[in-house]
């Protein structure tokens, strides 16, 4: 599959669109509001463990197209983080100037959705009056693209690094693990993509005794169309072949037509990301 990001940009105004953390419909209807609660364990060499607690608050589409290329900074990504306040005074003891959580990625099926810009200063977290300091760490997603047509489930990552810049301008870097299963926000359906399949003679008429060839392009929103192109005469197939790297075949007919005109069907088979479809009637001409 080929993604076609300035082919048919002009439909994620009406598209529904997903982001690391806010799966957002951009004008879709409908939209099931979700929250995943998920406690980390984050364990740096020198400053030791650290229990950081995320609740990811996001907006759920009842559908996505597939292959939807999202391009970066469309879509809020937010996250409110809790960490003890003795970890809020140790990243004052070391000159901590700031916490990025960049790397903390929803999983949408086998995939993961990157985030943009996650980060915030040490004085961002707010005290809670309970021994815990809460942040807003809220940024914009990076570029992406939907997955194949399915149902998935949105989880939080099993594991992420949470990076603090000190103030010698060196790193930190603490290893996330999830103290349990990942939490599941919800479920989204990724739709494949409606196609168009056209056909037409190479050469109108055929020189009769002369195979006929047909060229067939198929068309998609998103994706350039892969797969399967049959001919069809009746129930009889007369011809097929495998579209290229543009949506498009030359299929050469396995016999040749008589003279006059013959009616056929050209059938595309679909793939993980478009609809099947067909030209219903093409008309041959032989003389």
């Amino acid at each position: 599959m080929l993604h076609t990001s300035t082919r048919r940009l002009g439909a994620a105004v009406a598209a529904t669109a997903l982001s690391a953390g806010a799966l957002v419909a951009v004008s879709a209807p409908a939209a099931n509001a979700g929250m995943a609660t998920n406690n980390y364990l984050c364990v740096n060499a020198v400053a030791g463990t650290i229990p950081v607690n995320v609740v990811t608050d996001v907006t759920l589409p009842p559908t996505a197209p597939a292959g939807f290329d999202v391009p970066a900074d469309l879509l809020d990504v937010k996250n409110k983080v809790t960490i003890p306040n003795q970890a809020k005074a140790l990243f004052t003891q070391f000159g901590v100037t700031k916490v990025d959580m960049t790397d903390f990625k929803l999983t949408l099926g086998e995939g993961a959705v990157g985030a943009g810009s996650l980060a915030v200063a040490p004085a961002a977290f707010v005290d809670n009056g309970n021994g815990t300091s809460t942040a807003d760490i809220n940024g914009k997603n990076a570029a992406f693209a939907t997955p194949a047509a399915g149902t998935y489930v949105v989880s939080a990552p099993v594991s992420y690094a949470l990076i603090a810049t000190l103030g010698n301008g060196s790193n930190a870097e603490f290893v996330c693990t999830n103290t349990a299963a990942p939490t599941s926000v919800g479920t989204v359906a990724v739709a494949a993509n409606e196609s168009t399949t056209k056909a037409k003679p190479a050469k109108q008429p055929t020189p009769l005794g002369k195979k006929t060839k047909l060229k067939v392009v198929v068309d998609a929103d998103n994706e350039v169309p892969s797969g399967k192109v049959k001919v069809k005469k009746g129930k009889k197939v007369v011809g097929k072949g495998s579209l290229n790297a543009k949506g498009k075949v030359t299929i050469t007919l396995k016999k040749k037509l008589p003279k006059g005109k013959t009616v056929v069907k050209v059938l595309y088979s679909g793939d993980d990301y478009t609809e099947s479809s067909r030209d219903k009637k093409v008309v041959i001409k032989v003389k």
